[in-house]
Order: structure tokens, then sequence, then C-alpha cells
């Protein structure tokens, strides 16, 4: 997890706030509860307001990808990390069913 702080003299994006955190997080999968290398409520507990987090959480979950067949373990861990989220709350950016990762072809 890394994050930095932004500031301005006179508020950002229109708002009253004049600083904001954005920090990027990579999940790794793990073998053991939660089962992702950050449990979801450090994550939430880590940060301030007004903040953006950005990065690959290795979850999947009806709301990012509609159309996609879930385990019942994927959806069950992803669940624990958006309810966490939208309590705060936090908001998907994401637009649904778009995937934000593609493998290239490698062939030379």
């Amino acid at each position: 997890m890394l994050s930095v702080d932004v500031f301005s003299l006179e508020g950002l994006f229109g708002s009253p706030h004049r600083s904001l955190r954005v920090t990027s997080l990579y999940l790794l999968r793990t073998n053991r509860p939660p089962y992702r290398s950050i449990p979801q409520d450090q994550i939430v507990s880590l940060l301030s307001y007004p903040h953006l987090v950005l990065g690959d959480f290795n979850l999947h979950h009806p709301l990012a990808d509609p159309c996609r067949s879930l385990s019942e373990r994927e959806f069950t861990i992803s669940t624990g990390y958006l309810d966490v989220a939208f309590d705060v709350p936090y908001h998907l950016l994401n637009t649904p069913g778009v995937y934000t990762w593609f493998q290239l072809d490698t062939i030379s």
C-alpha cells in the first residue's frame, strides 16, 4: 500500500477540502483468511477522508462484473471487502462488466 497526500490552498475540485489522500493497493491472494494480503477492516481503518483508493484488489463480485460466474468462495471474499467499503462509504467507479485488465498477446 502506497499513499500520497495532495494539497491545495484553494480547495480541490471545487470542494472545500484542501487535501486528498490517494492510495494505491495491490491485494495478493493468500491461502488463509481473509484470503487476501490486507484484511478489509485494515484497509478502511488506515484511510482518512477525502480519499481516492486505486488498485488491484484481485476480487470478483457481481457489482463489478454482472455476467461473470462466481464461486461461492469468490462471492464471500469480495462481499466482505465491498460491505466494509460501502459502510464508509466508498463508491465503486468501475463500469460494471468492463474489464480493467487485459492479457497482451506476447507472440513475436
